[in-house]
């Protein structure tokens, strides 16, 4: 569930599933004109970065320990697209914008180690 190898799966299943829902949202404000869809589109946006992250965050060579974070993230990341789809239930801009935060600080964290790792060798 925590490999590295199906992290990046399912980070690009969340990518595909964020890009569809985004485009769902497009068609909701543009379309239906919805105004609330235009939040939407921003937090499905930041979903689409932090799925891009946690395809990034798969590669990396982390501990068990270090990957089930980004991990717990991406499945969220497919919680939320199912409640969306399922529902049409929306979670907002603030946790779309945890979670791009976080992930972002976790990959700038590894990449700064992974530098730094790669200087000492």
């Amino acid at each position: 569930m925590f490999k590295p190898s199906t992290l990046k799966t399912v980070s690009y299943i969340a990518l595909v599933c964020c890009s569809l829902s985004l485009l769902l949202a497009i068609y909701g404000a543009v379309v239906v004109g919805q105004w609330q869809m235009y939040l939407s589109i921003v937090s499905w946006a930041l979903l689409i970065y932090s799925s891009y992250l946690g395809t990034k965050l798969a590669t990396y060579e982390l501990y068990d320990e270090d990957i089930k974070k980004p991990g717990y993230y991406i499945y969220g990341i497919l919680v939320i697209f199912v409640l969306f789809l399922c529902f049409n239930i929306s979670l907002g801009v603030l946790l779309a914008i945890f979670l791009a935060i976080t992930l972002h600080n976790q990959k700038t964290g590894f990449d700064s180690w992974m530098r730094e790792k790669n200087n000492e060798i």
